[in-house]
């Protein structure tokens, strides 16, 4: 069943060096930060059309420091790409910004909003070297930075691991 998600397309790249083996790189064109999971829609084109309500929004500036394991340490399904403290917080307000406006919320209210772009992923099992793999890139990539301008927001439809863009909306300001 499909789900959709608002988000933004974020094509990182100079983290793609550290990828163990085990892992394989998420697609240059499906790598996003999910704003809000919408869940499953019987009516994704309402949800289109509220996204247009969104047009105060400015282009803005994210960085990136770091991968972490995700969704746990004990569990590297992922490794993801996260902002920096000061992208988190503007994140934040970006994420309240377009719940405001388009009446668009979480799905799931008491999941806690952890902004992060998946790299890379991975089938395997959690084994011993595996999580030392993990813990080897996770220390390396500590000085990775990568910053970008982001200037569309989107919705997704998110099926069989991946992601199709449904509507967009360019982020001009007021």
């Amino acid at each position: 069943m499909a789900t959709y998600l608002v988000g933004f397309l974020v094509p990182l790249r100079r983290f793609d060096v550290l990828i163990p083996p085990g892992y394989e790189p998420v697609p240059i064109g499906e790598r996003h930060l999910t704003l809000i999971y919408l869940g499953h829609l019987e009516n994704p084109g309402e949800a289109a059309a509220r996204l247009e309500r969104v047009t105060s929004l400015s282009p803005f500036r994210l960085c990136f420091r770091g991968l972490k394991p995700f969704p746990s340490p004990l569990k590297p399904r992922y490794l993801a790409a996260v902002p920096v403290e000061e992208s988190r917080e503007l994140l934040g307000a970006v994420r309240r910004a377009v719940e405001e406006l388009t009446g668009l919320a979480p799905r799931d209210r008491y999941q806690a909003f952890r902004p992060h772009v998946s790299i890379a992923r991975t089938r395997l099992k959690p084994s011993l070297e595996l999580l030392k793999a993990v813990e080897k890139v996770t220390r390396k990539s500590r000085n990775v930075v990568e910053e970008l301008l982001i200037h569309e927001l989107f919705l997704f439809k998110a099926e069989g691991g991946r992601i199709e863009k449904i509507a967009s909306l360019e982020l001009k300001g007021a």
